[in-house]
């Protein structure tokens, strides 16, 4: 099978994961569908959970490449003739693509195992979206001999046109963590409050004072962002309730920010909800996902790399993202580079966001993902 037959295997592989999305850690499906492709390109694998590791060649060089392979809890509205059958689930993040792209790649680099010069780990991941997520259940498996010396990955993006790659060295992708928590106070008539400690003007207090600590307690310099974005409490005009539920997000592409922004965070809010007489109780622990960096001298490759790729038309010198990406977690053990995959149609102004039901890459991108996996593969391990 020629190259150009395998680029419209993939689409076919993209259109049947599109058909059938799973969710974090339920990818049963998924993972038999890989398998199968996997079993029938005799590529040996093992199977972590709902995770997958396949090998590609021997010895104790080693490189990995990943694709992640959850889906989300979206009503589609693409309006495809391969759109989702399952109600309420939908592929609006392209992992579908990034799993139809690394078997492309997987099926091409098989016939090229004997230039090898060591092993190759794909490395099918499940559960990117939900935490504390797939790359933590994979990662001690991975770094099983032979351990990679390296790590890359891709991730399709609507913001650049078919045939640009987006990379940057050191900080790319942000931090993200959650805040979770809840206020508790003591219920009342809403017409006499001096009998009760009311909750919603407590939250109302923290929720000013987190505004603060992006405001007043980091260096300007330093991106962060700390979103509120849901409030719970209370069932009727004329009652003070018992309890405020709380949710956000917080992102930065700086570590030390981020620890020092939750030490805040735990410092000051029971002190914030005891001048309110009430109660700070934090709902589950905020460590998130790291800041996605990545290696500097490996991005400078990887960029000459794609520069020599004929379907690669441009490659764009990102600016830093405040996305979350669970591919930094490797990066914390591993160095590696991590780019993002132009989606939009080259004659189309704009398209629809990440995560949106409309989300609807455009297909002629896999061939240039399969492309830079191949060569990155080929590249890092290739003999002499």
């Amino acid at each position: 099978m020629d190259s150009e037959e395998i680029y419209k295997q993939a689409i076919l592989f993209r259109r049947w994961l599109h058909r059938h999305p799973e969710v974090s850690t339920q990818e049963f499906q998924t993972q038999a569908f890989v398998i199968d492709v996997l079993k029938e390109y005799k590529i040996p694998y093992k199977t972590y959970g709902t995770g997958i590791i396949a090998t590609l060649g021997e010895g104790a060089d080693c490189v990995a490449l990943r694709a992640d392979m959850d889906a989300l809890r979206v009503q589609e509205d693409t309006g495809l003739p391969y759109c989702s059958e399952t109600s309420g689930l939908m592929h609006a993040c392209g992992h579908d693509m990034h799993t139809a792209m690394l078997l492309g790649a997987a099926i091409i680099l098989k016939s090229k195992e004997a230039e090898l010069g060591g092993t190759l780990k794909l490395v099918f991941q499940p559960s990117e979206e939900k935490r504390p997520g797939g790359a933590r259940l994979l990662l001690p498996h991975l770094l099983e001999p032979p351990v990679p010396k390296a790590i890359f990955g891709q991730h399709v993006f609507p913001g650049l046109p078919v045939g640009q790659i987006g990379i940057r060295p050191g900080a790319f992708f942000a931090s993200s963590d959650n805040i979770i928590f809840a206020v508790e106070g003591k219920g009342t008539h809403a017409a006499m409050p001096q009998l009760g400690s009311d909750p919603i003007l407590a939250a109302t207090a923290l929720i000013q004072f987190y505004q603060t600590i992006i405001t007043k307690f980091r260096n300007p310099l330093i991106p962060a962002v700390l979103s509120i974005t849901s409030i719970h409490g209370g069932t009727a005009n004329n009652v003070i309730p018992d309890r405020v539920e709380v949710m956000g997000t917080v992102r930065t592409h700086d570590n030390a920010l981020r620890h020092r922004i939750f030490e805040l965070i735990d410092e000051k809010s029971p002190a914030i909800c005891d001048l309110y007489g009430c109660r700070f109780v934090p709902d589950m622990p905020w460590n998130g996902l790291p800041p996605l960096v990545n290696d500097p001298v490996l991005t400078k490759e990887v960029k000459k790399l794609a520069a020599g790729l004929p379907q690669v038309r441009q490659i764009v010198e990102s600016e830093p993202l405040t996305l979350g990406e669970d591919f930094a977690i490797y990066l914390q053990e591993l160095p590696g580079v991590f780019w993002t995959l132009g989606v939009r149609p080259p004659e189309a102004e704009e398209m629809c966001p990440l995560h949106n039901p409309g989300m609807a890459p455009d297909e002629r991108a896999i061939r240039v993902g399969i492309d830079m996996l191949v060569a990155t593969g080929l590249r890092f391990l290739k003999k002499g």
